[in-house]
Parts: C-alpha cells; structure tokens; sequence
C-alpha cells in the first residue's frame, strides 16, 4: 500500500480468512494441472499481500498452516509449501515497511523475486527426493503473478478506502 492522500478502514479477520478460503479454492481447483505452469500461486499471492499491507495480523504462523493445507490439498511432501510461504513471509516481514511504501510496480518486482525464490526452495526440495527438473516453464506462473500484483492490490484495498472529507 503505497503511500496515499487516503484513510484505510481497518480490515476484518474474517475478509483475510475469506480472501485465503477463496485463494485455496482457487489453486486447488482441477482445471489447474492442465494449465499448472501459467497459472500463479494465489496462496502465496494472498500471503504475501496480507503480510505486507497487514503485518500484525497475517504473518509466518499462517504461512506456515495454509502451506500445510496446501501439501495435503495438492499431495505434495508434507512441508515443502510450508517452508517456502515461511520464507518468503518471513523476508517481505523484514522489510515491510520498507517494501509497504513503494509503488505498485516496484511491489510487484518484490513479489515477483519472493515467489521465484519460494518455488526454487519447492524445486530444491524435490531434487533432493530425486526428482528431475520439469523445466523452466515452472517459473512462468510468477511473472503472471507479479502482471496481477497492482490489480490485486486495487481491488483488495478498495473496500478499505475511505475519502477524506473536505474539512482535513
């Protein structure tokens, strides 16, 4: 959330529960293995947008659990999801406020290196389980991700805007 001449409204629990409900169902429906490799991680979009614009309420213990629904949801190793979205939360927690008053399309650079270093950390975690390298159309669903970034972030602050009054 760029710095801004607005007043946010504060967020409820329930629209970050709902918002990595609706996030999960999105990342978990079938349709995703067949485009899985355009297709961006909205979990890890989601977590990392609430940690950055709400850091004292979403942080690694919620990347962590919604990491572990995703490991079961999708039959991976129990844990990979888990520790890449700890990471990566981890990293954006460090330096949110830094990250927290650029523009849009510096975020959206940020996220896209944080999601890149979250699928190489589930990468290196399967070539150590023996698996071989799917190619590097894996990484392609990021720069979707980091093109969705300022979208995203419009539409999820949109609710929070509050005009100021003439009176300011």
């Amino acid at each position: 959330m760029p710095v801004s001449s607005q007043i946010l409204r504060p967020v409820s629990v329930w629209v970050i529960a709902l918002s990595f409900a609706l996030a999960l169902l999105i990342n978990l429906l079938p349709w995703q293995s067949s485009v899985s490799n355009l297709s961006p991680d909205f979990v890890a979009l989601m977590v990392l947008y609430w940690t950055l614009n709400q850091p004292r309420r979403v942080g690694v213990g919620w990347a962590f659990l919604l990491g572990i629904v995703m490991d079961v949801g999708d039959g991976n190793v129990l844990g990979q999801h888990a520790l890449a979205y700890s990471v990566i939360t981890y990293l954006i927690l460090s330096r949110q406020r830094l990250f927290a008053v650029f523009p849009f399309w510096q975020q959206a650079l940020v996220v896209l290196g944080l999601l890149t270093l979250g699928q190489t950390i589930m990468l290196l975690i399967q070539f150590s389980l023996g698996a071989s390298f799917i190619g590097w159309g894996y990484f392609v669903g990021n720069i979707l991700a980091a093109v969705l970034w300022t979208p995203l972030s419009n539409l999820m602050l949109s609710h929070q805007r509050k005009p100021l009054s003439d009176s300011l």
